[in-house]
């Protein structure tokens, strides 16, 4: 057995779509089921997903944009100097270059400035805000930012400059005195989508201000949108579809750059925004300066993208080694915490890169499945700073509110937040965290959980239908990808694969379906060959050689039979004796115990464990058929280590034990070192036989070994050979090797199986 990391959820949608719908829309079956797992079961919506119709809202109704506008082409028409103030992410330096482009497009006197990360922070700053009122600015933009700026809005604008905020994150109970505010959450407005990321706001400015915004503007909007994880519905949707053909039709000069540094050179999909464009952009930001990235996007020559790109990439590489570091120390010190039964890991240590802690935290999440929030400590600035990440039955900003007594300030929402604390409150943090999770896991389940859109066959997974599921995309936040059920499905082959046998590949089934499981190599010493398995993933399809076939993604899997494993062939069992504390060792040996977790074959086993392993081959049948009777099992592998086998060897004929009776008896005396070969050849037996056959002479008591030197019994009771305790140690060592060793593992699995029943 094989538990699953997650609970799978499988989705009961409440709604079907008509049989006259689904046949007019010419919907496949596994289409179908898709659509209405995810509760699109109206023709016309289905219509327009499936034809990529856009749905576009009119820009003037979002709040206050019709101010805005006529304060910019005032600004514009007076050549005031405007400030554009954006982020330090791949949304801020989208939604900045889209803004900063138009207005010089427009003849406007326009600047930019992102702020630091480290040094000044996220959103409005006031040092930043106060030397752009020096520098004579009469407007500042905000973009991506400004709708928590209420004390730095309120001083510029204090000192006579006006501010815009454009902005898409929550609005607090209260809103900043800004000249204007375009947001589409907006309590006062109905704007008819709430979830634009910033890049989408500043889009929707720009279509007031230019007649025809320039194509590119919608690649950036993609780039915002899929990297900034909005919801990827509406008019979210629309921009993305548009943006996505507009990358690929007519990619801009720094986009290519960025593309030919990582290598990629396929079509571009909102997978390529989110694994290669977006997080090169966040990773300028998370490391130095984000302007570097800005200024990449604001180009339009080819030369000095590939320069700038050339640099985007260097610290695209540094950020990865730095989370990689910094991880592999993270999760030392949370499997300390979770060994103690830490339920909130809070992790903190001097030296870990504030720019990256979200990514860190992130993947501590993914691992343990444990809201995480991981702190820099910083002595000479005397605090700590860093990142959190949840789960999805835990609100981060809750529970850090119920805590804002040992913190200096911290933000964020549902699944994530930033802190920042005093380094001598973080042991009282740990432990008022933890004690909030006690409280919320006596009436929550805290399992992880999956959500699971279709259950489907083998047969359905074909190139056909996944080109048909390729027809919904893009995918992303609020229109996943969908994840399918596989259930019982046999494995024909594993193996683990990569650097450090990192990831899992699987062939099965049927159709030899090939399976990917990022991360879970390990997995690989528990996955029979033969034996049924449940998975879910998703389905993509595979290229190699011009040659396409499906391929499964796995997102987790499950055994619910029995799994017994042949290790038969494979001597070092260190990979095992790393466990012990579900696994126990059977050894045959009653004078080897090598721990609290070893037992021979036939001793009772009290306690429980998931895993058992058969160490070494045992003496007789009847042993391992008692140590099945005691056990409790999901797992078994079988090692069955051995110093050498018997079974081809057999047993003596029982004219060869009287031939060598008859030689000892007509001697005497036979000295072994000088005569037994001459007395091997005389039986045409190998040296091990004849020991064999000594010792059962022996133990019948009809020869002395004086020192090598056999000597015939003068008194001996006559006895049957086969009552020999050798003789018959010979055929239970035969026996075990028939049925342990020999046997096919198909019927050792059976036989296994069966005296499990009986029991």
């Amino acid at each position: 057995m094989i538990k699953s990391k997650y609970t799978w959820d499988v989705n009961l949608p409440e709604y079907e779509i008509a049989e006259a719908d689904s046949s007019d829309l010419k919907l496949t079956p596994i289409v179908k089921k898709i659509l209405e797992s995810k509760g699109l079961t109206e023709k016309n919506a289905i219509h327009n997903l499936l034809n990529s119709t856009p749905v576009m809202h009119d820009p003037m109704l979002m709040c206050d944009m019709d101010k805005a506008i006529t304060r910019i082409n005032l600004a514009i028409d007076q050549n005031q100097k405007i400030l554009v103030y954006g982020d330090y992410d791949a949304d801020g330096v989208t939604s900045t270059t889209i803004l900063v482009n138009t207005l010089k497009e427009l003849g406007a006197h326009v600047g930019w400035y992102i702020p630091n990360r480290f040094s000044e922070g996220y959103g409005p700053n006031e040092m930043a805000f106060k030397n752009a009122y020096e520098e004579g600015i009469s407007l500042i933009i905000t973009v991506d930012n400004g709708i928590q700026g209420h004390d730095e809005i309120q001083m510029v604008q204090d000192l006579g400059v006006d501010v815009i905020v454009t902005d898409h994150h929550e609005i607090g109970r209260t809103m900043p005195n800004a000249y204007a505010i375009v947001h589409p959450m907006h309590p006062k407005f109905d704007y008819p989508f709430k979830y634009l990321c910033g890049a989408g706001v500043a889009y929707k400015m720009v279509q007031n201000l230019l007649e025809e915004p320039p194509a590119y503007f919608l690649g950036l909007v993609a780039i915002g949108t899929v990297a900034d994880l909005v919801s990827l519905t509406d008019e979210n949707r629309a921009l993305v579809q548009k943006g996505l053909e507009v990358l690929n039709n007519h990619c801009p000069p720094s986009v290519k750059a960025i593309l030919s540094q990582a290598g990629y050179s396929d079509s571009i999909t909102e997978e390529t925004i989110g694994f290669i464009i977006g997080p090169r952009l966040n990773a300028v930001g998370r490391l130095e300066d984000a302007g570097l990235a800005a200024e990449l996007l604001m180009t339009d020559s080819d030369e000095e993208a590939e320069f700038l790109a050339e640099q985007v990439e260097f610290f695209n590489q540094e950020r990865k080694d730095i989370v990689a570091r910094i991880t592999e120390e993270a999760l030392a010190a949370a499997e300390i915490q979770v060994n103690q039964g830490a339920k909130f890991l809070l992790l903190a240590q001097p030296d870990w890169h504030e720019g990256v802690l979200g990514i860190v935290a992130s993947k501590i999440v993914e691992t343990y499945s444990l809201p995480t929030l991981i702190l820099n400590v910083d002595e000479a600035q005397d605090h700590a700073k860093g990142s959190a990440r949840s789960i999805e039955q835990v609100s981060m900003f809750e529970i850090l509110n119920a805590h804002t007594d040992l913190i200096t300030k911290f933000g964020g929402h549902h699944m994530a937040a930033g802190i920042t604390m005093p380094i001598e409150n973080i042991d009282m943090l740990r432990n008022g965290l933890n004690d909030w999770m006690e409280q919320l896991a006596s009436t929550t389940s805290l399992e992880p959980r999956k959500k699971v859109d279709v259950k489907i066959d083998e047969s359905d997974i074909t190139i056909k239908n996944i080109q048909d599921i390729q027809r919904l995309r893009p995918f992303g936040t609020d229109f996943s990808s969908p994840c399918f059920e596989l259930e019982d499905i046999i494995v024909n082959q594993s193996k683990a694969i990569g650097q450090d046998n990192k990831h899992l590949k699987l062939v099965m089934g049927d159709s030899k379906l090939q399976a990917i499981f990022w991360q879970n190599g390990h997995l690989v010493k528990e996955l029979g060959e033969q034996q049924p398995i449940n998975v879910i993933g998703t389905l993509q399809i595979n290229e190699w050689n011009g040659f396409q076939s499906p391929q499964f993604m796995i997102q987790d899997l499950a055994s619910n039979n029995l799994q017994i494993l042949d290790y038969r062939s494979k001597r070092n069992i260190s990979n095992f004796e790393q466990d012990t504390k579900d696994v126990a060792y059977l050894i045959h040996n009653k004078n080897e115990k090598l721990g609290d977790h070893y037992y021979y074959y036939g001793e009772a086993i009290q306690q429980h464990y998931d895993k058992y392993v058969f160490r070494d081959l045992p003496t007789s049948i009847q042993e391992i058929k008692d140590t099945l009777k005691t056990v409790n099992v999901s797992q078994i592998y079988l090692v069955l280590n051995h110093e050498r086998s018997i079974y081809f060897e057999g047993m003596p004929k029982m004219e060869t034990f009287k031939q060598c009776f008859k030689a000892l008896a007509t001697k005497r005396e036979t000295n072994l070192a000088k005569d037994g070969m001459q007395l091997c050849e005389f039986l045409n037996i190998q040296p091990s036989m004849l020991k064999f056959i000594l010792k059962v002479f022996l133990d019948l008591e009809f020869i002395k070994d004086e020192n090598g030197i056999i000597k015939m019994n003068s008194v001996s009771t006559k006895r049957e050979i086969e009552s020999s305790k050798y003789y018959q140690g010979r055929l239970d060592r035969i026996e075990v090797e028939k049925v342990l060793l020999y046997d096919d593992f198909s019927n050792l699995k059976k036989w296994i199986k069966s005296e499990l029943i009986d029991n």
